[in-house]
């Protein structure tokens, strides 16, 4: 690709491992059958990297996987995404990561080794990004570990570049939500869903919650599965349902879709109801297959 991309990420790359079956592990040496099982490339930045490019945006990525067969998989599959790959890299000293989804139609549980998801540098942060793209999505934030410290730094300079900036966390596994308040000063458009929202906040409701997120600084958009989004603003919210139910599969990347059709729609300057309405079809199309990629809806978005 030539020019300037439309939106850069940094992504956390990795395998997902998706078995399906009515079953919970059990230890004691019991074996348990399940129904199916199929390897798909994972990582939130990378899920939500590709809605975008199927919308129409140049999108690139940075990350890292290993020299071993679940890093030449990640390679393979992203070669099929059409997007920026320069600066993806190999490093043969970590291992790929993987995690492991034992998947139900509206819920899952993860296993996951970080391996290369956590392998970004800072060094990995080189000043000719900063004006690579028009707009930086940061998304797994709580797994990239490494570039925690360094996300206020490089978001001030990513402003003072004209470079806009949403922000996806994420689930905390640790549940401490640390330095998040403090990034959304610094953040265009915030994406958590509703039980992050409330978790960060420790308000009791989806309002107050998004209130007091945007009382920071950004947009607030708030995604609550089959009951919609609402995004929030200085003045009153404004609240979408989904409307019609999709067919579930299951939920992988459904959130990282709509982080995508959301910001492409939003990056073409379209009105709030209408970024709404394309991140909602987004996330609905993405439950309609397994894992986060095959569902994803594929059409050019134009303002």
């Amino acid at each position: 690709m030539t020019g300037k991309l439309d939106i850069f990420t940094a992504a956390d790359l990795c395998v997902d491992a998706v078995l399906r079956g009515n079953v919970r592990p059990r230890f004691g040496q019991v074996e348990q059958s399940i129904d199916d099982y199929r390897l798909h490339l994972g990582g939130s930045a990378t899920i939500f990297a590709s809605q975008a490019a199927k919308l129409g945006a140049n999108v690139g990525i940075a990350g890292v996987v290993g020299d071993d067969l679940f890093g030449r998989f990640v390679l393979d599959e992203l070669k099929k995404l059409n997007l920026d790959l320069s600066r993806v890299r190999v490093d043969a000293t970590i291992k790929t990561g993987v995690g492991f989804a034992l998947v139900e139609a509206v819920d899952r549980a993860i296993l996951t080794y970080s391996g290369s998801i956590d392998a970004l540098e800072v060094s990995d942060l080189r000043d000719d990004l900063l004006t690579a793209a028009r707009h930086w999505h940061v998304a797994s934030f709580f797994l990239l570990t490494k570039l925690q410290p360094h996300w206020p730094k490089w978001l001030e300079k990513l402003r003072k570049h004209g470079v806009t900036i949403s922000h996806d966390t994420n689930w905390d596994p640790a549940e401490q939500w640390r330095g998040v308040l403090p990034l959304l000063p610094l953040v265009d458009v915030f994406l958590p869903n509703e039980a992050e929202a409330l978790a960060m906040t420790g308000a009791t409701d989806v309002y107050a919650a998004g209130r007091k997120l945007a009382a920071h600084g950004p947009l607030v958009v708030i995604k609550r599965d089959v009951r919609g989004a609402i995004a929030f603003t200085r003045g009153e919210p404004i609240e979408l349902p989904l409307g019609a139910q999709p067919s579930v599969v299951d939920t992988i990347g459904a959130g990282d879709c709509f982080d995508a059709g959301f910001i492409r729609a939003w990056q073409l300057g379209m009105p709030l109801e209408r970024c709404l309405r394309t991140g909602l079809r987004c996330g609905s199309a993405s439950v309609t297959a397994a894992g986060g990629f095959d569902g994803q809806l594929r059409e050019v978005i134009r303002s």
